[in-house]
């Protein structure tokens, strides 16, 4: 039986709410409307806190006022940041870069993590409303864990995919001792490993599908958590829920970009068993009773119409799929609305996670066309439960659209 919490839908909706002058919380009646029970919002520790210790007030309240209303609607919440503040020394003030790891007392990696752990402690103190904190995002990739002034570089010398796992180690420990300092009754979500592709910064054998980098990376993190040379051999001091994101993409190591959603089969048994895998090294290293969240998926079709009926049944499908797997709580499908902003932004297959592909995923359109729900969201909602109408609640929310 599938949990009480099972659907979901994630979505950066404060950003959503500058970008489109809808306020943030009314949008979170088009995931009551799916049916979904759950919400993953992206909170930024460096864009909810001045600094470690001071929150900054009017973002504190823009979420408030969000997760209020989550309250209000019975969603749970998954927070997630995966951006933190950086020592005085450093080239960068914030972002997804650290120092070289150091250890030593003072140095400036280890102020880095100190700060982590006192950040996470102020930001969970500040929302009760959250259940669950999801501590970092893709940190097996180059774009979401560098070093220190990487991007301001010619960013030939990242971080190879072995240190970027012993620093991924570390920023859980640190993370989920202020997330247990602020509030004992919150879980913490481990970061979410994706895809693991040597020319995105990590190791995975060319001769796998790029899927199996969730399960490689999973084992070579519990693997370094049970050998002795960490702060803890016991996973439970890292995290309480595992999580990654199971996207189904090309089983082609050679695609790139945008033909890594686009070049993909219905999903199937391989799928099933990419979660699989994951689970097993939970098993292989006596995590087996951890539920697990499935942080990310879902389908873009890169603004191309035709594809939208198809990939309304492959959500189908991987739907159906996941309700197989016993040990996922929650699927967080990826995302509430479609972003076309993002192609007005200079250099968008360069400069933004994802390209263009990253645009297409969401469920809705925007409100300059009324949230009109696109295919996947009736398919959505029926698996899910839902009962309202869908294209009224979509133009309910766009007509609160404010004159920018």
């Amino acid at each position: 039986m599938i949990s009480e919490r099972f659907y979901g839908i994630g979505e950066p909706l404060i950003q959503r709410e500058r970008d489109t002058h809808v306020p943030a919380a009314e949008y979170l009646d088009l995931v009551k409307a799916l049916g979904c029970t759950a919400y993953r919002s992206w909170m930024h520790l460096t864009e909810i806190l001045k600094d470690p210790l001071t929150p900054d007030e009017e973002a504190v309240s823009a979420h408030t006022e969000l997760l209020d209303r989550a309250v209000e609607l019975d969603l749970e919440v998954t927070g997630m940041s995966h951006e933190w503040f950086l020592p005085e020394g450093c080239i960068q003030h914030t972002g997804h870069a650290v120092p070289r790891r150091d250890l030593t007392e003072g140095s400036l990696y280890r102020q880095t993590l100190e700060m982590l752990e006192q950040s996470w402690f102020t930001m969970v103190s500040l929302f009760p409303q959250v259940s669950q904190w999801e501590v970092g995002n893709e940190w097996n990739i180059n774009a979401f864990l560098q070093p220190d002034g990487f991007l301001d570089s010619d960013m030939s010398k990242p971080f190879s995919s072995e240190e970027k796992l012993d620093i991924a180690v570390d920023l859980m420990y640190f993370a989920a001792k202020g997330i247990r300092r602020a509030n004992p009754n919150a879980k913490v979500v481990s970061f979410s490993p994706a895809l693991s592709t040597p020319w995105l910064g990590g190791n995975l054998p060319d001769f796998l599908p790029p899927m199996y980098g969730i399960a490689w990376t999973l084992d070579k993190i519990y693997s370094r958590i049970r050998s002795g040379k960490f702060w803890s051999t016991d996973p439970d001091d890292y995290f309480d829920l595992v999580a990654w994101h199971p996207y189904q993409m090309s089983t082609c190591q050679d695609k790139r970009e945008a033909d890594l959603f686009l070049h993909i089969e219905e999903p199937d048994h391989l799928w099933k068993d990419y979660n699989d895998a994951a689970y097993r090294v939970m098993c292989k290293y006596g995590d087996a009773e951890k539920q697990v969240i499935l942080t990310e998926t879902g389908f873009t079709d890169c603004g191309d119409p035709k594809l939208e009926k198809m990939q309304a049944e492959y959500t189908r499908k991987l739907l159906q799929l996941a309700g197989e797997l016993p040990y996922v709580r929650t699927i967080y499908n990826f995302r509430l609305l479609t972003e076309t902003g993002m192609l007005e932004k200079q250099g968008i297959e360069k400069n933004q996670i994802g390209g263009r592909a990253e645009v297409y995923f969401g469920f809705f359109e925007e409100p300059h066309k009324n949230c009109r729900p696109r295919l996947k969201a009736y398919v959505l909602q029926e698996a899910a439960g839902g009962n309202e109408d869908l294209a009224a609640a979509g133009k309910k929310v766009a007509l609160l659209r404010k004159k920018s």
